[in-house]
């Protein structure tokens, strides 16, 4: 007898084209937010090399490789509306 695995199992479906192609695949692990972002960000940003940016109506240009990493604050104390924004606690 074999086992299954259930986590593989699920599919998500998508749609795409405008909406006149559903696409059926596994579910992954998002990569919009976080350190996973962070990391896949960084991997964009050295395969952009060195090429540059418009800014300034044109007038300025920017490097890639010059930009700032931005920081992901700890939001580790703060206050945090609960309800309907009438009750706090900590995060």
């Amino acid at each position: 007898m074999v086992g299954i695995d259930f986590v593989d199992t699920i599919v998500v479906r998508r749609v795409a084209d405008k909406g006149t192609k559903i696409i059926e695949e596994k579910i992954q692990e998002s990569n919009w937010s976080g350190k996973n972002f962070k990391q896949y960000e960084k991997k964009l940003r050295e395969l952009a090399g060195d090429r540059g940016l418009a800014s300034c109506k044109g007038t300025k240009t920017l490097r890639i490789k010059q930009m700032r990493e931005t920081t992901i604050p700890d939001a580790s104390g703060l206050l945090m509306s609960t309800g309907r924004g009438t009750g706090l606690r900590i995060g």
